[in-house]
């Protein structure tokens, strides 16, 4: 019963031995190592020949059974099934001789030959199924390894892949960063441009109106002076006139008189508001300075807006009007041309009185007029709002607000140029106006300038 107990033996540390390829069960591995001893003992026991033989034997065979029965019935011995095939023969031999031997000795020795022969063919049978195991085994794990080198390449591969869309993605991240970078710069470049293309006309049309100016206001000038002198010469002639006796044609000369008189007057009129229009031309064409100055804006509207207000007051038809002024404390002092800013917020606070006077006359006491300037720190910007209550802009006419000699008032009252003007002085700050108005409700000028701090810039 040695050679059972061998094969048993075997069979368990082969399996021990394939489980470093493969990772066995704690409690497979246990069953190994239990059966290993058992099979040990046993060997140990029949080289001692210790009795009772037979049962020990017996429990020979049981145990290679239970070898054959786990290979066979085990999930992770799988691939090795034709391990349990290979010790079959041997196995069937031996038990047959044992039952033989136990149950009659005397067939056992007619029989003993054909058995010992039959049990060698089990060995040759044996042996070749061992080495078709081996070779398959050797299959499965050259297998086995060129599956685990074909994913480990695969592995590798998918982190190239994943290292070059990286790398792709963080290349084109910076080709697109420095895309924006040099639209961005070529926006500056056609702006800047396009600056100086419009500065340069401009420059040429205000020369070219400042010289139209001049050349009327020399003529203009003859024109009310001379109309205001001839209106005294009237006044003398008058006095004249009153020391000649009645007649009638002392009434006719004395009515052709005043209508010269009228005439003269209307000149005069006519040629003051001729003079508006030079002046207005004369500032329009001259421009600021361009120096900037560290300037409190909010102290600024404050001064220029009490000064338009009283300047109203001091008028022939003054009007009562709500200045509220919301500004923003915590700005900070800007860089901006004083002298033309003042005039941005004398044209916006007039032109919102003039408007809401003609409210006035439309609606009577029913009317409350109101003006509010706000300020406020934006950032980046400043945002300025005037806002009035008065008639409204209509939205077919407010795109044409801000074209020189363009004007809303009645009559012979305004020039045309005040907004206009007033946004240039805006454009020269790199300022933005924008106009919103509801008619019979509001109209709201709100003017946005680059915030840029006391020291940040040097003019």
């Amino acid at each position: 019963m040695i050679l059972i107990n061998v094969i048993s033996l075997f069979l368990l540390f082969y399996l021990k031995k394939s489980s470093g390829t493969q990772e066995f069960p704690a409690q497979l591995k246990r069953y190994f190592n239990y059966g290993m001893i058992a099979a040990g003992v046993l060997i140990g026991i029949a080289i001692i020949d210790l009795p009772p033989q037979i049962l020990f034997q017996l429990l020979s065979f049981v145990l290679v059974g239970g070898i054959v029965y786990l290979i066979l019935f085990t999930p992770e011995l799988e691939s090795q099934k034709t391990m349990a095939i290979t010790p079959l023969p041997i196995v069937g031999v031996e038990l047959l001789k044992y039952l033989i031997e136990t149950i009659s000795p005397s067939i056992y020795n007619t029989l003993e030959n054909y058995l010992n022969a039959a049990g060698f063919f089990a060995l040759i049978w044996a042996v070749t199924m061992w080495l078709n195991h081996r070779k398959q085994m050797k299959e499965i794990e050259i297998e086995r390894i060129f599956l685990k080198e074909q994913e480990r390449q695969l592995k590798a591969t998918a982190e190239q892949k994943s290292q070059l869309e990286t790398l792709v993605a963080e290349r084109t991240s910076e080709i697109l960063k420095q895309k924006e970078e040099l639209q961005d710069a070529l926006d500056h470049l056609q702006s800047t441009q396009e600056q100086l293309i419009q500065q340069e006309k401009l420059a040429s049309l205000g020369q070219l109106t400042a010289g139209i100016a001049h050349e009327i206001k020399n003529p203009l000038n003859f024109v009310n002076n001379f109309s205001e002198l001839s209106v005294d010469f009237l006044e003398e002639i008058g006095e004249e006139m009153a020391k000649i006796s009645d007649s009638k044609e002392k009434e006719n000369i004395l009515e052709l008189l005043e209508d010269v008189k009228s005439n003269l007057v209307k000149i005069r009129h006519h040629g003051s508001r001729a003079d508006s229009i030079v002046k207005s031309m004369l500032m329009h064409s001259r421009g600021g300075t361009g120096t900037m100055d560290p300037t409190d804006l909010n102290a600024l509207i404050k001064e220029y807006s009490n000064l338009a207000f009283h300047g109203m007051r001091a008028n022939p038809n003054p009007i009562n009007v709500d200045i509220q002024l919301d500004l923003d404390e915590s700005l900070p002092i800007i860089h901006l041309n004083a002298e033309d800013f003042s005039r941005v917020i004398l044209n916006l606070v007039k032109n919102a009185f003039d408007a809401m006077r003609d409210k006035i006359t439309a609606l009577g006491n029913d009317y409350k007029a109101k003006i509010q300037i706000q300020t406020k720190d934006q950032g980046d910007h400043i945002l300025i709002k005037v806002e009035d209550n008065g008639p409204g802009v209509p939205d077919e006419i407010r795109d044409k607000l801000l074209m020189p000699f363009f004007t809303t008032k009645k009559g012979t009252e305004g020039t045309g140029l005040g907004l206009s003007i007033t946004h240039d002085i805006i454009k020269s700050h790199e300022g933005k106006l924008t106009i919103e108005s509801k008619v019979g409700e509001f109209t709201r000028f709100s003017i946005l300038l680059p915030k840029v701090k006391l020291g940040e810039k040097s003019t």
